[in-house]
């Protein structure tokens, strides 16, 4: 895939330092509360989050500092409202080599724990939402055999069915809520030598 192939609303992450600002428990809370509820200040995002504001303004500022994160509307200080950068993240770990791809794996890592820590959540707050959502939640796991190409098929199957809902806030119905969506396709066997080999170095 070319640089031509990437959706313009999407930014490829090549950058280490950036890869490693992203790479923060904190940071990734933030970042998750701002697309929830949009614009907040230090303050603000720091009670949600247990964090002091100075503490909270400095996660802000670094998140500022590689594109995450953005003035929402001119304020003083802490009582300045952040928004979060709208757009899809893309790192091919793949195509890095080095500090960049430890940096890819760190930064991959800390959002898996991220995410994990919402479902964990999820499971354990269920019953406290409505009946509704209650039952519409999923969780689903799936094994087989495929080929290359049968995955990659997948992959841009359930890319289409998601790309009615990359919608912008004023789009969004009344009665919608954050949801998270999360998926994941991958061989389960052995590598083989010749990639284990690659691996390691």
């Amino acid at each position: 895939m070319s640089s031509d192939d990437i959706d313009p609303g999407v930014r490829e992450l090549r950058d280490p330092k950036a890869m490693r600002a992203m790479a923060h428990p904190v940071r990734l809370q933030v970042l998750e509360i701002l697309g929830e509820e949009g614009p907040l200040t230090a303050t603000e995002l720091g009670e949600r989050i247990g964090e002091s504001p100075a503490n909270t303004s400095f996660h802000l500022r670094t998140l500022a500092k590689y594109g995450f994160v953005e003035e929402a509307e001119r304020g003083k200080g802490r009582s300045r409202p952040w928004r979060e950068v709208r757009g899809g993240l893309l790192v091919r770990e793949e195509e890095l080599d080095g500090e960049a791809r430890r940096a890819a794996v760190a930064m991959a890592r800390a959002r898996r724990a991220n995410l994990l820590r919402r479902i964990e959540r999820w499971v354990v707050e269920r019953s406290s939402y409505s009946k509704p959502w209650q039952k519409v939640g999923f969780e689903m796991e799936f094994q087989t055999r495929m080929t290359v190409e049968e995955l990659k098929k997948v992959s841009r199957q359930i890319g289409e069915i998601l790309e009615p809902f990359k919608r912008p806030a004023g789009d969004v119905p009344g009665s919608a809520k954050p949801v998270t969506i999360a998926v994941w396709g991958f061989r389960t066997d052995a590598p083989d030598a010749g990639a284990r080999r690659r691996s390691a170095r």
